[in-house]
């Protein structure tokens, strides 16, 4: 009878797991890319990952029962290892775009940023010429250099963009006099200030986008809700508080994760 009753329960909770989408085996293992150089998103220092990103995905890893592994693979390779499904997601920073919602799914947004121009801390730039009159501007792969392609580009204005695989890389080309300035979301320039770099912001407020978790196309694992879910568990219980005053001083607190409508809100279908 005992052994009937415990049968019977077994397979009630594994149904009610199935049921709540939550049914994680206790050695599952979540792949997450994260750039090694991407302060204060995600970084690596004496062989241990740090950041923002990481921590939370440690506690959205707590929250659901899984485990989490960091990848490794360099910026440009790591959105195709995710819509592969060579990764389970993409973090550090990584900002929504309609052109990447063809070929991944985004969670809901959980930060929104604007752009820096940084340039070296002896350089007679402002945030008009730093942008312009031949300038040589730096920007990592992706949305910042995006930006500079669709609006100044695009419309004329006299400048020469240098992309980057790693924000790193960009910033030593700055300060060795390669580049003449280096063009990143604000946490980020904030962060390379903090840590010391021979650098400066002489403009800001450059554009905005949404900062979200992407997972392969379809979500084939079913994240989306678990990370939505743990966000919000992180906001509530004053987690994600903390998390911005370690990795994002003065930044406000705003309720996460943020009700935005991809395709309504940002690609217009």
């Amino acid at each position: 009878m005992k052994k009937n009753l415990v049968l019977m329960m077994t397979g009630m909770v594994f149904i009610l797991q199935l049921a709540c989408g939550t049914a994680f085996a206790a050695d599952e293992v979540v792949t997450v890319c994260v750039d090694t150089e991407y302060p204060p998103w995600t970084w690596v220092e004496k062989g241990e990952v740090k950041g923002f990103d990481w921590e939370l995905w440690q506690f959205i890893a707590q929250d659901n029962g899984f485990t989490i592994k960091p990848s490794f693979v360099p910026w440009p390779q790591s959105l195709i290892a995710v819509e592969k499904g060579q990764a389970d997601v993409q973090a550090g920073g990584v900002s929504f775009t309609c052109d990447r919602a063809e070929k991944l799914s985004f969670a809901k947004p959980y930060w929104r940023h604007s752009f820096f121009a940084l340039v070296r801390a002896d350089s007679d730039l402002n945030g008009v010429t730093a942008l312009s009159m031949g300038a040589k501007v730096g920007s990592l792969m992706g949305t910042s250099l995006m930006w500079l392609e669709n609006n100044l580009k695009a419309n004329g204005v006299d400048v020469t963009l240098q992309a980057y695989d790693s924000t790193d890389l960009g910033m030593k080309d700055l300060e060795n006099g390669r580049i003449d300035t280096m063009f990143v979301d604000g946490p980020t320039a904030k962060s390379f200030i903090e840590k010391g770099r021979n650098v400066k912001a002489v403009g800001q407020g450059y554009g905005y986008d949404f900062t979200a978790y992407s997972v392969p196309k379809g979500d084939p694992k079913n994240l989306i809700p678990k990370i939505e879910k743990s966000i919000k568990k992180a906001y509530e219980s004053g987690k994600w508080a903390e998390l911005v005053a370690k990795y994002l001083p003065g930044s406000p607190v705003v309720d996460v994760p943020m009700d935005v409508d991809y395709d309504k809100d940002i690609c217009m279908k």
